[in-house]
């Protein structure tokens, strides 16, 4: 079984060290490449657009080492993930986990678009928050389940006992969720659409399950 969260292709993986860029006026994503961190002149956060991939996680602890003081990272558009990964663990919630445990800020852009592992992503930081307009896409992880390679999340979205669901409820109360808004939070995304389909929070949900 191998669940994840989106399947989008990925080509290449870039780590520019810039000057922050406008941000775009848009509600809907069009990246398909994977991420590129384009870090701030004095090295204090990055803005984050593209799909999380597995080459990702070794180039965020690159990124930490060579600019120990970044604290904040400003998501502008993360449509997703594309990663291998089994029952335990993956690349895309490894790299949550090392954002949560560097202490690093996340914030959405105004305006900012992040879905499927980029929202697990933005759930990642230390304090969240988010600017004006934003989009935050939940839905189920597809990519098969325990006993059916054609299942996803849906299927077992009111068996909370599932094996499957257990490393993303682990990986909620890494990036410090309680138990409770954990299970809260995850069986919310897991309910709120199906795999090839996506839900945009409500302010009202973001403040709920995100805000902190």
């Amino acid at each position: 079984m191998n669940s994840t969260k989106t399947s989008i292709l990925a080509v290449t993986f870039l780590v520019l060290s810039l000057p922050g860029c406008d941000d775009d006026d848009r509600d809907t994503s069009t990246e398909t490449d994977p991420v590129v961190f384009t870090v701030s002149s004095d090295g204090s956060s990055a803005e984050v657009r593209g799909v999380i991939v597995d080459a990702t996680l070794e180039e965020f602890n690159d990124l930490i080492a060579r600019h120990p003081n970044l604290k904040t990272l400003n998501l502008v558009d993360v449509p997703g993930s594309d990663v291998g990964g089994d029952v335990n663990t993956d690349s895309a919630l490894e790299l949550g986990r090392e954002v949560y445990n560097h202490n690093i800020n996340t914030h959405l852009v105004d305006n900012g678009v992040v879905a499927s592992g980029g929202t697990d992503l933005l759930a990642s930081g230390k304090s969240v928050t988010v600017g004006t307009n934003p989009t935050i896409g939940v839905h189920s992880w597809g990519g098969g389940i325990e006993g059916n390679p054609d299942g996803s999340a849906w299927d077992i979205r009111y068996d909370e006992d599932h094996i499957d669901h257990q490393k993303y409820l682990r990986y909620y109360e890494d990036i410090g969720f309680s138990n409770q808004k954990a299970r809260d939070f995850y069986f919310f995304t897991i309910r709120s659409a199906q795999p090839d389909d996506v839900h945009d929070m409500t302010a009202e949900e973001i403040n709920t399950y995100l805000i902190r």
